[in-house]
């Protein structure tokens, strides 16, 4: 009995870090103009790193969710991180959006399209200020 407990226990634990690697919180979010909706949504105008295996991704897809650039310190990395949807809430306000991965960055945080994610985001203004929003992510299913 006490090895099954033991097991389950490591088991558990194991999921619960997973988890945890799948979500960042207090993440600097900057802004960046990709401007997807005067381009018609295409990766490869946009020259975005992901372009590569995404491209060719129907305009649904492409146009369901706003555009980011993701250099997280949780999640996925580089290709694996393409396409993938996080929840971004802005810490001041309370204001949440989902976002679809589009590209990299090194800034240690999320670049985040001005027009479909990082406005709607700044309720109040003070990202725009400040040059950033303070945010926490989760990574999402996109539903797609």
């Amino acid at each position: 009995m006490k090895k099954e407990y033991a097991i389950c226990s490591v088991l558990l634990l194991a999921i619960l870090a997973m988890a945890d690697a799948q979500s960042a919180t207090n993440v600097r979010a900057t802004y960046n103009y990709y401007n997807p909706a005067q381009i018609g949504w295409d990766l490869n105008t946009a020259s975005v790193y992901c372009a590569t295996w995404d491209a060719n991704q129907p305009l649904s897809w492409r146009s369901k969710y706003g555009w980011t650039a993701f250099c997280g310190p949780a999640g996925p990395q580089g290709q694996a991180s393409c396409g993938k949807c996080l929840s971004i809430t802005n810490t001041a306000t309370g204001s949440q959006i989902i976002a679809r991965i589009v590209d990299q960055c090194s800034n240690g945080g999320l670049d985040l399209d001005y027009e479909t994610v990082f406005k709607p985001l700044d309720t109040n203004g003070a990202g725009f200020n400040n040059g950033f929003l303070t945010v926490n992510y989760n990574f999402v299913d996109c539903g797609d």
